[in-house]
C-alpha cells in the first residue's frame, strides 16, 4: 500500500536523516577523543571514580573535558532529531510516542551533566582549581539518563514495523543496544561496547530515511510503508 509522502513529511525524514549521520559520525568521534585524551571520560559517571579521580581531568585537562561536552551536546541534539523523526516510521504511535519521551527525558538528562561539567571545566580552564562537585546527583542523573535511554529504544524496537529487511535490522540493533546497556550497568567495564549497537542503529535508519525519499522522489511523493 502506498501513501503521499507531503513535503512536512520530507523535511521530517531529511531532518532524521541528517540526525541520524551526525549521531552516527560523533559515535565514531568519541572513541577517537579517548585515545587523545585517555584521562578524559565522556562522562566521568560512567565508570565509579573517587572524588580525587573525578576531579583530576577536570582540572588536568580542563579543555579537552569542554570538548567532550561539545562533542556531546551536539551528540543529544542529533539523536533527539532522529528520533523525533523515526517516529513517524512506527506503526505503533502509542509506542513511538513513548519512545520519544523516553529519549527526551535522557537527552534532558545529559544535557544536564553536560552542563555541570562544562561549569566546573570552565571554572579551571579560568585558572580556579575545582575541589568539590556534586559527584552523588551526577551518579544519580547518569542512571536516570541511561534508564530513560535504555527504555526509549526498547520502545522504538516494539514500534517499529518488521516489513522490510533495513527495519528488522534496525530492530535488532535497537535489541542489541538494550542488551549491552543491560549488561554495562553490571558491569561498567563493558560500557563503551555501547557504541557499536548506536554505530549499526544509526546507520540503519539512516538507511531506511534515503531509501524513502528516493521512493519519494521517483513516485512522485508516494511511497511504499517502510
Amino acid at each position: 500500500m502506498s501513501r503521499p509522502l507531503t513535503p512536512a513529511a520530507r523535511a521530517l525524514h531529511r531532518a532524521g536523516l541528517a540526525g541520524a549521520v551526525v549521531t552516527f559520525t560523533c559515535a565514531v568521534v568519541f572513541p577517537l577523543l579517548t585515545a587523545l585524551h585517555p584521562g578524559v571520560h565522556l562522562q566521568p559517571t560512567d565508570l565509579p571514580l573517587t572524588l580525587e579521580e573525578f576531579l583530576r581531568p577536570l582540572n588536568d585537562s580542563p579543555d579537552a573535558v569542554l570538548l567532550w561536552m561539545a562533542f556531546d551536546t551536539l551528540f543529544v541534539v542529533a539523536y533527539l532529531t532522529t528520533f523525533a523523526a523515526t517516529r513517524a516510521l512506527t506503526v505503533s504511535r502509542p509506542l513511538g510516542t513513548l519512545s520519544l519521551a523516553a529519549m527526551v527525558t535522557a537527552g534532558a538528562l545529559d544535557m544536564t551533566e553536560n552542563a555541570v561539567l562544562a561549569v566546573h571545566a570552565a571554572q579551571a580552564s579560568a585558572g580556579e582549581p575545582v575541589t568539590a562537585a556534586p559527584v552523588m546527583t551526577l551518579y544519580v542523573i547518569a542512571q536516570l539518563k541511561t534508564a530513560a535511554a535504555t527504555a526509549g529504544i526498547a520502545f522504538l524496537a516494539l514500534a517499529l514495523p518488521a516489513n522490510t529487511r533495513l527495519l528488522r535490522a534496525a530492530i535488532a540493533a535497537a535489541g542489541a543496544f538494550v542488551l549491552v546497556t543491560v549488561a554495562g550497568v553490571a558491569r561498567p567495564e563493558l560500557a563503551p561496547l555501547e557504541a557499536l549497537p548506536i554505530l549499526l542503529l544509526m546507520g540503519l535508519l539512516a538507511a531506511v530515511f534515503v531509501r524513502r525519499l528516493r521512493a519519494s522522489a521517483r513516485g512522485g511523493g508516494a511511497i511504499r510503508v517502510a
